[in-house]
């Protein structure tokens, strides 16, 4: 399974760490050149801004950062859709844990047969068990909302990912986790193949954050709880979706 790995060209300490890293796993990638949200975005991801929507039910704008990520994960959706064969992404900000080999040889036997997401590091929101082999288990996400370090993505997973975002509504690890939205069933591997190391600032959200006014923070909570409650209806039919057609053995 290709592997690609989010990194400005410029952030050349960053490159270095993941060749670094996953030269010394033996482990084949690609880097994926993202596009820099300081800049014009491509002509054809320009209008999927929904600057309106973000004002009033998300308080602000996208930073110009974040119009970079969400832009990089989207061509590598588009990607995955053309290879016709699904791939991890995974952003340079990474460093793997001791599972992260033998995570990535259990991956291909699952996405796509059963799952077309996995999401492949760590997330402290509630989950809840699908199924498990002892030394490997998947679970659905409550709340995949935070981070999109890494994952692997099937064609079908990545067209609906491409399907449910012609309206850039929120930072894009914000929009995959509001699942309802794409009815993509956010499922993840356990334990771990990448964690956080936080030593390092992102480079491609680059841009400061204006002030929000009190209005725009009263509709973003009210919005932030019909989105709460959606979520919570889509995570019973999703689980009940993979319980439902559990036909795959690790």
């Amino acid at each position: 399974m290709k592997i690609y790995v989010i990194n400005l060209k410029r952030s050349t300490d960053r490159r270095q760490r993941v060749i670094d890293n996953l030269g010394n796993l033996k482990v084949p990638f690609a880097f994926f050149d993202a596009i820099d949200g300081r800049s014009t975005l491509p002509d054809d991801l320009e209008p999927l801004l929904d600057h309106n929507h973000r004002k009033w039910f998300r308080s602000r704008p996208l930073s110009p950062g974040e119009r970079g990520v969400y832009a990089s994960h989207f061509r590598l959706w588009q990607k995955c859709v053309e290879l016709n064969e699904p791939i991890i992404v995974m952003e340079d900000d990474f460093l793997p844990t001791e599972f992260f080999t033998s995570a990535l040889a259990i991956v291909p036997s699952l996405i796509d047969n059963r799952y077309e997401y996995l999401r492949l590091e760590a997330q402290d929101r509630g989950f809840s068990p699908i199924e498990s082999d002892g030394s490997y288990q998947t679970v659905l996400w409550h709340d995949n909302s935070k981070g999109a370090r890494a994952y692997a993505i099937s064609p079908s997973g990545a067209k609906k990912l491409i399907d449910g975002n012609r309206r850039w509504l929120c930072a894009v690890d914000n929009q995959i986790g509001e699942s309802y939205r794409t009815k993509l069933v956010c499922a993840g591997l356990l334990p771990y193949a990448v964690y956080n190391p936080a030593d390092f600032e992102t480079t491609i959200q680059i841009g400061g954050k204006t002030k929000v006014k009190v209005v725009f923070k009263l509709t973003r909570e009210l919005y932030r709880f019909y989105r709460f409650i959606r979520q919570v209806i889509w995570n019973q039919i999703g689980l009940r979706q993979l319980k439902k057609s559990k036909t795959h053995d690790f």
